[in-house]
């Protein structure tokens, strides 16, 4: 009886003709490809959840939808999971999260020709003097966030990571926050870009990402199966092998 109890708390969300687990995220390449409002079919947090799907024996329905939205369908259980997100207070509210899927570096990304003090940067204070782009309802961490908020930095906030790149290119401020996965994903598409925009050797931030499950979903019982199928996935590289693939 206890066998047949442990099983039936693993597959119950999952139990019937058909299993769907749902997940919603916005369109930020190279984690998910494609326009807000379409289905999601390619890009990291797809073939990751894809795969974490397969291995707890449902099928995956993933749309793309402006943030804020992603976060109101979180807490009302409209979706069953987020991804990528990072685990913040306000969140653990109407989510709980898995273990940490991927770690992604993030980077002060630059024209290569700027100032000469820019690119040697240690401390938030000599970043002080500098217009600094970053991406709406994204955070860089402890110490990077409480200095944006606290007005020790200037920042431009943008909609999406694409409209960073067009400002700096525009030299419409000096830099640009960024995950160091997102701005290959750019040079991948356009290549001519690597030879004019590089970034300070200073790790800004670690993104720390993790699948986002809400509170109103019956998957937030199967959390320690979907933490043992991502380590899983870590053990026999296959997040390693989605994370390498050329987009």
């Amino acid at each position: 009886m206890l066998f047949v109890g442990f099983i039936f708390f693993f597959t119950a969300p999952c139990a019937g003709n058909d299993p769907v687990l749902r997940l919603a995220t916005d369109s930020w390449p190279p984690y998910s490809l494609g326009q807000e409002g379409d289905s999601l079919k390619s890009g990291y947090a797809f073939d990751l959840c894809a795969e974490v799907s397969k291995r707890i024996h449902c099928k995956l329905k993933a749309d793309l939808l402006p943030w804020n939205r992603v976060l109101a369908c979180m807490k009302n259980g409209t979706y069953d999971i987020t991804f990528p997100i990072q685990r913040k207070p306000e969140r653990e509210a109407f989510m709980v999260f898995t273990n940490v899927v991927v770690e992604d570096r993030v980077f002060l990304w630059h024209l290569k020709n700027c100032n000469e003090s820019l690119p040697g940067w240690q401390a938030i204070d000599d970043l002080k003097h500098y217009t600094i782009g970053i991406v709406s309802g994204y955070t860089y961490r402890e110490k990077m966030d409480q200095a944006i908020e606290d007005g020790i930095i200037k920042t431009e906030k943008v909609n999406s990571a694409a409209s960073n790149f067009k400002k700096l290119l525009g030299k419409r401020f000096d830099a640009f926050l960024e995950s160091e996965s997102v701005v290959e994903s750019f040079f991948r598409k356009y290549p001519e870009y690597r030879n004019q925009i590089t970034h300070a050797p200073q790790i800004v931030s670690k993104d720390i990402f993790r699948i986002g499950i809400s509170k109103n979903s019956p998957f937030t019982e199967m959390l320690p199966e979907i933490n043992r199928v991502i380590q899983e996935m870590k053990e026999d590289g296959t997040i390693d092998r989605i994370m390498r693939m050329t987009r």
